[in-house]
């Protein structure tokens, strides 16, 4: 989808930081010098899906304005695209008890579909991805 809307994509070579795609930023000016007070060249992404449900659960979060997510659920041909700040804020990290302390988890959906206090996340393009 990313390509059909002429975006540049760049896939890193290891997956060692939670990011799947490198985007550039559709507005970014690299006429501006340095020194210039500019968005990020860049949007880093991380994709994660499931065949079925809508709980996502265990994945590491560190929460910034140009990483996001990409939640699918196939069950639902559902796809939602929510800024890791954003993510923060809707979802839940395990407790320093748990068998995945520190790790985050979200629920965007159940087996009848997605959440309806979720909806404003699903997407069917990628315009809202600077």
């Amino acid at each position: 989808m990313l390509l059909a809307e002429n975006r540049e994509v760049y896939l890193p070579a290891v997956d060692d930081h939670g990011v799947d795609l490198i985007v550039r930023t559709k507005d970014c000016d690299l006429t501006l010098p340095d020194s210039a007070a500019r968005h990020y060249e860049f949007q880093e992404i991380q994709v994660k899906s499931l065949n079925k449900g809508g709980l996502f659960a265990a994945f590491n979060l560190l929460p910034r304005p140009n990483y996001w997510f990409v939640f699918y659920v196939r069950q639902h041909n559902t796809i939602w695209l929510i800024n890791s700040i954003e993510l923060a804020k809707i979802g839940s990290q395990n407790s320093p008890s748990c068998k995945n302390a520190g790790k985050w988890s979200v629920s965007l959906a159940t087996n009848n579909g997605p959440s309806p206090n979720k909806t404003q996340y699903i997407i069917t393009d990628f315009t809202p991805l600077p």
